[in-house]
């Protein structure tokens, strides 16, 4: 398997939102979105969970969707930001923006329910990190992928 090169250009003070940018340049297939609106969710998803890092919340929507630019359905049925199959979803969708409802397209839902599916795999402990993200998408090449996404978040910014 080859290494993931991603060149990232990072400008104090808004590193961590402008890693996540450089990480998913857009493209003109991409929908619009601002991935730099992702970083705060990201980061209120890992914090519900002590021990899981905010990176890796934020490298599981790189490798899913490039932080929900494109969010279509994928080959096995999955959807919204986040990539989740319906029965996932139907198992542990948590309202992440307090609206009382839990849409699997809304950033703020999707990106909650990833931190608790994480959370509820063993994301929070890093001896069974890798577990729990082969847990959301088993493959262990997914795994590899968001690991090195999560680990160039963490250089660059030190996890912040």
């Amino acid at each position: 398997m080859g290494a993931l090169v991603v060149s990232v250009a990072v400008s104090f003070p808004t590193e961590s939102a402008s890693l996540i940018s450089a990480l998913s340049p857009p493209t003109k297939k991409k929908a619009a979105v601002d991935p730099r609106s992702y970083v705060g969710m990201y980061k209120r998803a890992a914090d519900a969970c002590p021990g899981l890092p905010w990176t890796v919340v934020a490298a599981v929507g790189e490798v899913e969707s490039q932080h929900g630019r494109d969010a279509a359905r994928s080959r096995a049925g999955a959807v919204g930001p986040m990539q989740f199959l319906p029965s996932t979803w139907k198992a542990y969708a948590t309202d992440g923006d307090g609206d009382g409802r839990t849409d699997v397209h809304s950033p703020a839902d999707a990106i909650a329910t990833a931190g608790k599916v994480l959370s509820m795999k063993g994301g929070g402990d890093r001896s069974t990190m890798a577990t729990a993200i082969w847990n959301y998408n088993h493959s262990w090449e997914y795994v590899a992928r968001v690991l090195d996404v999560s680990a160039q978040l963490e250089t660059a910014k030190g996890g912040d």
